[in-house]
C-alpha cells in the first residue's frame, strides 16, 4: 500500500470538504456506536470485528448508496464519506474503497465540491488506499437523542423492501423513540391510508423496539 504523510491530509479534512455536514456526522455516530457495541466483547481478530461492522453499515445506508431518485453527486459524496469513516474506525472493504475513489474522480470531474478538495484528491486517494491504524480502544459513544416524536410514522427501507413503523413513546429525555412495527412490508414507502387499520407485526411476539440511534428523520441526505 502506498505511504501516507498524515500531514498532508487527515480525515476529518477530507470529510470537511463534502460540505456534507448532515450525512457525514449521522454516518460518523452511527459508526461510532456500532463498533462501540461490537467492541464490548474481545474478538478473535480485527478481520472478525470487520465481519461485525461492516455488512451491516453497508446494509443501513444501500437505501441511498443504490437508490434511483438519488442524484449521482450525492451518491458520490456518500461513498468518499463512507470510506473514510470506516478508514477512520480502522476498517477497509475494498468494495467500498474502489466506489469512493471512482467518486473522488467524479466529483472533479463534474466539479461538484471546491478547488481546495480537487487539489487535496492525490492525497486523499492516497490516505484510502492505505492501510488502516486499527483502533485500540472503543470509540466515545455519541450523545443518545432523538427527533422523531409520539404519533410519528416512519418508513425505513432494507434490502428493497419498506418498513412501516409508528413512533410509540420516548425514552428518557429524547433519548431514542420506541417504535412499534405495522405488519408487512411495502414496495414503496407506504402512505397513511395504506397503514391505516393494518394490524402490528407479531413476528415471534415482538412488534415493538427501542431504536437507539434513530436520531434524524428522515436520515440526513448528500446534497
Amino acid at each position: 500500500m502506498p505511504a501516507v504523510n498524515v500531514r498532508d491530509v487527515r480525515h476529518r479534512q477530507i470529510l470537511d470538504k463534502l460540505d456534507a455536514r448532515g450525512l457525514v456526522q449521522a454516518l460518523d455516530e452511527e459508526l461510532a456506536r456500532w463498533v462501540r457495541e461490537q467492541m464490548v466483547y474481545p474478538v478473535s481478530s480485527y478481520a472478525e470485528l470487520e465481519r461485525a461492522v461492516i455488512p451491516p453499515v453497508l446494509a443501513r445506508w444501500r437505501c441511498l448508496l443504490d437508490a434511483d431518485d438519488v442524484r449521482p453527486a450525492a451518491k458520490y459524496v456518500a461513498w468518499v464519506a463512507l470510506a473514510t469513516l470506516l478508514h477512520k474506525y480502522g476498517f477497509r472493504d475494498d468494495a467500498s474503497t474502489s466506489m469512493a475513489l471512482t467518486a473522488v474522480d467524479e466529483l472533479n470531474r463534474h466539479v461538484v465540491l471546491s478547488d481546495a478538495f480537487e487539489r487535496q484528491s492525490p492525497a486523499i486517494k492516497s490516505l484510502l488506499g492505505s492501510t488502516p491504524t486499527p483502533l485500540t480502544r472503543r470509540p466515545r459513544s455519541p450523545r443518545n437523542v432523538t427527533f422523531p416524536r409520539p404519533g410519528d410514522v416512519v418508513s425505513i427501507e432494507l434490502s428493497g423492501r419498506f418498513h412501516a413503523a409508528y413512533v410509540r413513546e420516548l425514552h428518557g429525555i429524547n433519548e431514542f423513540p420506541v417504535i412499534e412495527f405495522y405488519a408487512g412490508t411495502f414496495a414503496q414507502s407506504p402512505t397513511p391510508a395504506l397503514l391505516e387499520g393494518r394490524d402490528a407485526a407479531r413476528d415471534h411476539g415482538r412488534a415493538r423496539f427501542g431504536a437507539v440511534g434513530m436520531t434524524y428523520l428522515p436520515t440526513p441526505p448528500a446534497k
